[in-house]
């Protein structure tokens, strides 16, 4: 499991957790994307977590996650999760409730 955040000063105001299952590519690009749709959407401090499945099984079960790579938000309420590589923005703002967000 891995952590990062920005703006570490204020508190974050979006809570992600995405589930991958290693290095596997499919894994690789829905960080990749993910990273790119923060910098283009999201211009306020959020936080995500990075939950490898190879290692953390329990967390993807308690989360009822059976597939990777997925993408939770967990905050603002109601928690979403999204799944596959996070290639098609336009559809995981739409989802995440970030579109107009700009």
């Amino acid at each position: 499991m891995d952590t990062s955040s920005e703006g570490k000063t204020k508190a974050a105001v979006f809570v992600f957790r995405l589930f991958v299952a290693g290095n596997e590519p499919h894994s690789k690009r829905a960080k990749d994307n993910f990273r790119k749709l923060c910098e283009q959407r999201i211009k306020i401090p959020y936080e995500l977590e990075i939950v490898d499945v190879f290692d953390s099984f329990e967390i993807a079960l308690e989360n009822n996650i059976f597939l990777t790579p997925a993408l939770m938000m967990v905050s603002p309420a109601p928690a979403v999760t999204v799944f596959g590589d996070l290639s098609d923005t336009e559809e995981v703002s739409k989802a995440l409730r970030l579109a107009g967000d700009e």
